[in-house]
């Protein structure tokens, strides 16, 4: 019966919202941007969007000049997605990021969880929150870009190094959709710990940074039991004994709050 309702007036709102998966939607997101850069290596300098609106970086050179192109040209707000590997050290893009911040320049960052490793960025990290970059973290950021306004947006491709290749992309659909996938996952990631950041806990055992790891990682207390090959009790026990003790709310904010004490 609810098989012919739905044939007859279509799915409901609700079950709707459970057919699109916004996943889904970012991974369509991602596999036409591989496409249109694909598209551009074949053809070297022609357009592929009409008016020039994507433009292939190849060099590093270009690219830093591009993304400090972008930076200095907006007016309201820059919105980043940031994770390792860096073509330079982030300590030198650090007193443009200032400026622009104290010229009224918005910024919103979302960081990998990858950066709690670098300690350039988590040396900048504390200066720019001062300054007023407001930042977020995600397990799994799936690309580098940074967004200039609603009117420009700068990407990597891929994650096999810093300087592979880039896609700088003018007003577009393309671009529209590049900005809701950030505000996306600006949604599902959680609020920066506070930098810097001091503390200890007693009582760690060599078990709970894997556990920890695995918690960062976004794994399920199955997966924690089967991997470290403990009982789902104990599994249980120790990820709500390291949440009360680490302050955090979400398995993913120990996991966060972890890796910020380097304790994973």
């Amino acid at each position: 019966m609810v098989d012919e309702v739905e044939g007859q007036g279509g799915p409901s709102p609700a079950r709707q919202s459970i057919l699109t998966d916004p996943l889904d939607e970012l991974d369509a997101q991602l596999n036409r941007l591989r496409s249109v850069a694909d598209e551009l290596r074949g053809s070297r300098g022609k357009p592929v969007l009409a008016g020039d609106q994507v433009e292939l970086i190849e060099d590093g050179p270009t690219l830093l000049r591009t993304y400090e192109r972008l930076q200095e040209d907006a007016q309201r707000e820059v919105r980043v997605l940031d994770r390792p590997p860096y073509v330079t050290p982030p300590s030198s893009q650090q007193q443009l990021e200032l400026d622009r911040l104290h010229a009224g320049v918005g910024y919103r960052a979302i960081y990998g969880t990858e950066v709690f490793e670098s300690q350039d960025i988590m040396g900048v990290l504390p200066e720019l929150q001062s300054a007023g970059e407001v930042s977020r973290v995600l397990a799994q950021v799936p690309m580098k870009m940074a967004i200039a306004d609603d009117d420009t947006a700068l990407i990597g491709m891929t994650k096999r190094s810093a300087g592979d290749y880039h896609l700088l992309i003018r007003s577009s659909g393309l671009l529209d959709g590049l900005i809701a996938t950030f505000e996306m996952l600006w949604a599902l990631a959680i609020p920066m710990p506070a930098l810097p950041f001091n503390g200890d806990i007693a009582g760690l055992r060599p078990a709970d940074r894997d556990i920890l790891l695995l918690l960062a990682g976004g794994a399920t207390d199955d997966k924690i039991s089967r991997h470290l090959r403990i009982s789902p009790r104990t599994t249980q026990r120790r990820v709500r004994a390291l949440m009360e003790s680490l302050g955090a709310q979400t398995r993913f904010q120990a996991g966060v709050q972890a890796a910020r004490r380097r304790w994973i």
